[in-house]
């Protein structure tokens, strides 16, 4: 066994423990570890490009959030990213669209990059959008990743203020109760303690993990969407967006092979710049 599943079962020995001695401890100290995403800090070679960007913060709900801008293009884009990731993930997408008339923005998410805090949940990462989205009201467009998709679908259905014409969301998603399966199959988490988590998740975000399923948020969206996914993505599972492009009235769905999660190639990169343009 190597140190990472030996330290993924210590973690769940502790919680599974905690569950009998203190369940209040455990509800805390596990929705926390549910809400971390552990995010590397930023290389140099990262931090030099992103500096060649127009940095500026938004405070959001106590939390710093870093924002940046490149070019000065006709068109207006916003780009968001997933899960222990930031800014510096979309530096092709900003070297290609900035050569293509658009203004390019990009934000960390909270405990992402250069912003504060070391929580995100879908709940917070969308309001931190609906703000900047108020602050940018001329930003038409977004290209989301991962769960910075599911927070896009969540943002669509819960904001409806906002100018924008076109969203891609890549690689995203589906149910919060998926995280919770994972964690419990990978920490070795007891049904009890499990049920203490969602305890917690329910009181901290109002709702119980099923009613947030980007399926149901899709149903009230009628703005155009592209949904790319990858049958080879090893984090979230395509099926989720062949479901989200049937419930996403005005959708088209890309599915790819061979690019993983990331979802990283020249190619797709301009068949998405081909869909926001046309």
């Amino acid at each position: 066994m190597n140190s990472k599943k030996i330290m993924q079962k210590s973690i769940g020995f502790y919680f599974n423990f905690l569950s009998f001695t203190h369940p209040k401890k455990l509800k805390k100290e596990g929705f926390q570890l549910f809400c971390n995403p552990f995010a590397r800090k930023l290389k140099p070679h990262q931090l030099e490009f992103l500096e060649n960007g127009l940095a500026h913060s938004l405070t959001v709900d106590n939390y710093k959030i870093q924002t940046y801008k490149w070019g000065n293009g006709s068109k207006k884009i916003l780009l968001v990213h997933g899960w222990a990731s930031h800014s510096f993930r979309w530096k092709a997408y900003i070297e290609h669209l900035t050569k293509n008339d658009f203004t390019v923005y990009a934000l960390d998410a909270p405990a992402h990059g250069l912003s504060s805090g070391k929580f995100v949940h879908v709940v917070l990462y969308a309001k931190v959008l609906n703000a900047f989205l108020k602050a940018n009201q001329d930003i038409q467009y977004i290209v989301s990743h991962s769960i910075g998709g599911f927070a896009t679908t969540y943002y669509l259905d819960h904001y409806k203020e906002h100018s924008l014409e076109k969203v891609v969301i890549m690689g995203a998603p589906g149910e919060a109760s998926d995280f919770f399966d994972f964690y419990k199959q990978t920490l070795g988490l007891t049904t009890k303690s499990v049920n203490l988590i969602i305890d917690e998740f329910e009181k901290q975000l109002g709702k119980v993990p099923s009613y947030f399923s980007s399926a149901k948020f899709a149903e009230s969206i009628t703005l155009p969407a592209l949904i790319v996914h990858d049958k080879d993505d090893l984090a979230t599972n395509f099926n989720y967006s062949i479901r989200l492009n049937k419930h996403w009235k005005n959708s088209e769905l890309i599915l790819t092979e061979g690019l993983g999660h990331d979802l990283k190639s020249k190619d797709l990169m301009k068949k998405v710049t081909h869909y926001i343009m046309n």
